[in-house]
């Protein structure tokens, strides 16, 4: 079923279902789908389910299983989750939901799905892969870990060869690019905490690339 384009002013509201936490709310995933939400610059709330009840909310409120689980058969329910009032829609997954969102409401914000398949894959492919271990690990495979990171990041470090501005479209042009990359590192200066030098020189890699990149996507980080 095809629905049709909305414009900002008849929506009525959007709900972000998030997982808790105990410092700055989201994951990942879940700020991959805020992100998109305060680009498009929709009014929404952002309400909690414990990852435990994942499956069974989202079985209640209709929404389709995110991907399946390392057997490729069995469905996988998890958040982000979002309920649009104005459609009836319930969307998981956070790409979908980021490609329901330009496609339901082009009118309102950048447009942020204007990429290709392939450099979407590789973008929720590519990430700091080692970090999210680095917290729990200790000296040679922390290291190697760490060195794996960087290495990641000197990858996506790439996209941004011959921009003129932080984003990875240009200035000015928000992608899901950005969306991705950004929610990955907030998850990251989360976890390692902002004040620690473990995130200092994250954010000091590639000649201060992403605490700049992740500075500019800033007026996108509301909370609610």
């Amino acid at each position: 079923m095809v629905m049709p384009a909305v414009h900002l002013h008849s929506v009525s509201m959007v709900t972000l279902y998030d997982l808790p936490t105990k410092t700055t709310p989201g994951t990942t995933m879940t700020w991959r789908a805020r992100y998109a939400l305060n680009l498009k610059d929709l009014p929404y709330q952002a309400v909690d389910v414990e990852l435990p009840d994942a499956e069974a909310f989202a079985k209640k409120i209709g929404a389709a299983p995110a991907s399946t689980k390392p057997d490729g058969v069995s469905p996988f329910y998890t958040i982000p989750i979002i309920q649009d009032d104005s459609t009836g829609t319930v969307g998981s997954d956070s790409a979908a939901v980021a490609a329901y969102l330009e496609k339901t409401y082009p009118f309102s914000g950048p447009i942020t799905i204007k990429i290709n398949d392939a450099t979407a894959a590789y973008c929720m492919r590519v990430r700091m892969d080692g970090v999210a271990k680095v917290d729990a690990a200790e000296g040679e495979e922390r290291e190697k870990l760490w060195a794996k990171a960087k290495d990641n990041l000197g990858k996506m470090n790439k996209w941004f060869e011959g921009n003129e501005g932080d984003l990875v479209m240009g200035p000015n042009k928000p992608s899901y690019a950005d969306t991705a990359s950004c929610a990955f590192l907030q998850s990251t200066r989360t976890m390692l905490r902002e004040e620690s030098e473990e995130w200092k020189d994250v954010a000091s890699w590639n000649d201060g690339r992403w605490g700049t990149y992740l500075e500019s996507f800033k007026p996108y980080e509301k909370l609610l």
